[in-house]
This record gives C-alpha cells, sequence and structure tokens, in this order.
C-alpha cells in the first residue's frame, strides 16, 4: 500500500495549516466572511493517464461537512485576488492558498499540497499556455466551486518552467 504523501516526520503539513488558520482569524478580525477548508485529497490535474482535460490546475477533494459552507461564501462574491505562501521538501509542494473576494470581503483558505511527481503533465501545459484553476469539490465530483490563478507562479515550484526531470525521477 502506498504511504499517504503527508506522512512525513518533518511537520511541514501541520505548519501549513497552522499558517491558514492564522490568516483566516486575521481576515476575521476584520470582519471578513472566512472558510478554512482541509482538504481530503489534491491532484494535479490533467493526471498522466487522463484523456480529457477538463481543467489545468488542482482538484481538491473537501468533506461534505465544509463544502456546503464553502460554497456558500462563495456565492456571489466575485474573486479577484489570491496570493500562496509555499514550501518544497521531499518531492511534495505545499500551499497556503488564500482566494480574496475583496469587494465582498470573502476570503477562502486552502492548506493544499501535491506531488511533484504527478505534475509534470500539468507543467507542460501551463508552459504551453493554458490557465491554471483550483477547482475545490465534495466527494461528488459533478458539484464544485472554481478559482482561476491568471498567475500560476505563486502555486508552483520555483523554476517550474525548468527542466524538471529529475524531480519525477
Amino acid at each position: 500500500m502506498e504511504e499517504h504523501p503527508l506522512s512525513d516526520e518533518s511537520g511541514t503539513w501541520e505548519t501549513v495549516v497552522e499558517e491558514c488558520e492564522a490568516l483566516a482569524d486575521d481576515y476575521r478580525e476584520r470582519d471578513w466572511t472566512v472558510v478554512v477548508a482541509l482538504p481530503g485529497d489534491v491532484v494535479p490535474v490533467p493526471g498522466t493517464g487522463d484523456e480529457v482535460v477538463e481543467h489545468v490546475g488542482l482538484d481538491v477533494v473537501v468533506g461534505d461537512d465544509v463544502y456546503p459552507d464553502l460554497e456558500a461564501a462563495v456565492e456571489g462574491a466575485t474573486f479577484d485576488e489570491y496570493e500562496a505562501f509555499r514550501a518544497v521538501t521531499g518531492g511534495l509542494v505545499y500551499l497556503a492558498l488564500v482566494v480574496r473576494a475583496t469587494d465582498d470581503e470573502v476570503a477562502v483558505c486552502l492548506p493544499l499540497y501535491y506531488r511533484l511527481a504527478e505534475s509534470e503533465r500539468m507543467f507542460s501545459l501551463l508552459d504551453a499556455g493554458e490557465t491554471m484553476r483550483t477547482k475545490v469539490h465534495p466527494l461528488d465530483p459533478d458539484k464544485g466551486v472554481e478559482f482561476v490563478h491568471e498567475d500560476p507562479d505563486p502555486l508552483l515550484p520555483p523554476d517550474w518552467d525548468a527542466d524538471l526531470s529529475d524531480e519525477f525521477a
């Protein structure tokens, strides 16, 4: 059985989750509507074997308990900004992603991770000019909210468009 990507001993994942919670608290202090959505799984898409490309970016599965709060928070809001804090270690990219609807004062905080070994196709499509998106959905993939990232660089490892073949070994 394959080991879960977050089972390392470094504590990086816990740090990312704590950072998202701290960022959320900052927004709450300013009376923003905030949702922190912990993922059950994060996958870069399209995957190696995917024949159909529905979107390029990250596919994030969240629990059915948090998804209704996320859906309610984003309804009618216009998301116009985002920032991401990243760390790359042990073949994983860790992200504390905050997506903001500044006029609506809504923030979505997403602690995320993805494997570099599963990212090659996503990187190549981004390099070809595709727009990066983060789709967040419950177990039902027909539901979901999507965030568009015109500039994907903050979500990717430094020098992501360089030859990353060593990372995929």
